[in-house]
């Protein structure tokens, strides 16, 4: 439900354009107020997960996203699509690192990559679902009422997960599986708030966070917003195949996550397959820019669009890095800090990349949607692999964690 409403923009975007009148910019700043309020909610979500408990801070979570998602699917004016994005980013923010907690709380440590992996596996097939899928229900019903559907989708997972989910394995009388981890009912709230500042006065807490800043903002620029206009606008191609090439990008997480989690698990690094993946993804987008024509040919993009999600899938161990130069009973906090990262980045650049298009837009409108030229996209493109390359050069001070952390 997490990874669904955080891509869920790109397969509507003309569709929001068309029906509430948007420029490239404000659709830019409609998606990503998913992303302030998940940023803004990290550190919470953090202190959530540790000092309350995983459980119900996932409940309510999924509660307040699927009521968030009725309200924007109800939504006849544009405030009040602003206020259902707003809710269901306050709702789903808490989600990631409570189940980062549980996969902390329930495996060892040198199980923690191959364990993120398999659950972005799972988080990526929301990805999945709201490409083609979610296209074509849109066809079907309309976006409104697809909206409607997962919200009350999301709702019920929240009830599942109060019924079903265990905080720790103390709650069945069953030993820890981490040596270092206490495995009482976990520290009080204040307790967490005070080892907060610990995480964030810990100088090896922060490089994390600014390489996911690069890799997250960029993708979600694409995947999540702009994607599916780029290929309409330059490929010409309609909404079902436009979608299903953005589906390719979903697949590549899919299979990328637990394939990079699981070599690093194996090879006990962190750093090292991080920063190649990363350097790997820049490729994608060097690609993007350089190709001849000002655009990589037909045959080409689904591979491009492939790597683009495979090699980005190595921000996974981002969380890794943070978790294990950290205390354990602060992973909540330290997971927290480091998922912030991702979701400033896509906060600042979704609406970016739509400022950027604005620039170079030439006043062309078609059924009340922006047309934008090749170099209005290229110009968007650069921004975002200058952000990239910025920020994964922070990655060379990420600290490898001691060789018993991960594995």
């Amino acid at each position: 439900m997490v990874y669904f409403h955080r891509v869920a923009p790109a397969v509507v975007s003309d569709l929001l354009m068309s029906e509430f009148n948007l420029s490239g910019a404000v659709l830019g700043n409609l998606a990503a107020t998913y992303f302030y309020v998940y940023t803004l909610m990290q550190l919470p979500a953090g202190v959530l997960a540790d000092g309350v408990g995983a459980k119900k801070t996932i409940f309510w979570g999924m509660t307040i996203s699927g009521v968030g998602s009725l309200i924007f699917a109800a939504s006849s004016i544009l405030s009040f699509a602003f206020i259902g994005r707003i809710l269901i980013g306050l709702g789903v923010s808490v989600i990631f690192v409570s189940m980062l907690k549980i996969v902390t709380e329930w495996f060892p440590a040198k199980q923690f990559g191959t364990m993120s992996g398999t659950a972005l596996f799972i988080g990526n097939s929301g990805a999945v679902l709201a490409a083609t899928p979610l296209a074509y229900l849109v066809s079907l019903w309309g976006w409104r009422i697809s909206f409607s559907l997962v919200g009350g989708v999301g709702i019920f997972a929240g009830i599942l997960t109060l019924l079903l989910v265990k905080d720790r394995p103390s709650e069945l009388n069953l030993p820890s599986p981490n040596e270092t981890l206490n495995p009482s009912a976990g520290m009080g709230v204040k307790d967490v708030i005070h080892g907060l500042g610990t995480v964030m006065k810990n100088p090896s807490s922060w490089p994390p966070f600014a390489v996911f800043f690069g890799i997250y903002g960029s993708l979600m620029a694409f995947q999540g917003v702009w994607g599916l206009p780029f290929l309409v606008q330059q490929y010409g191609m309609e909404r079902f195949e436009a979608s299903s090439n953005l589906l390719i990008i979903a697949v590549g997480l899919v299979i990328g996550c637990p394939v990079i989690g699981y070599i690093s698990d194996r090879i006990g690094k962190r750093k090292l397959p991080l920063l190649a993946s990363s350097l790997m993804y820049a490729l994608c987008w060097i690609v993007m820019l350089t190709w001849p024509g000002g655009k990589p040919a037909p045959f080409v993009l689904p591979f491009l669009l492939f790597a683009m999600g495979f090699f980005a899938s190595g921000f996974i161990l981002l969380w890794g890095c943070a978790k294990d130069v950290n205390p354990i009973e602060l992973s909540g906090c330290a997971i927290g800090l480091a998922n912030m990262g991702g979701f400033f980045g896509a906060a600042i650049v979704q609406p970016l990349f739509g400022w950027a298009l604005d620039k170079k837009w030439m006043g062309l409108v078609e059924e009340g949607v922006r047309i934008y030229p090749l170099e209005a996209w290229r110009f968007a493109f650069l921004l975002a692999l200058v952000i990239l390359i910025s920020t994964t050069l922070i990655g060379i001070f990420i600290k490898e964690p001691k060789q018993d952390k991960c594995v």
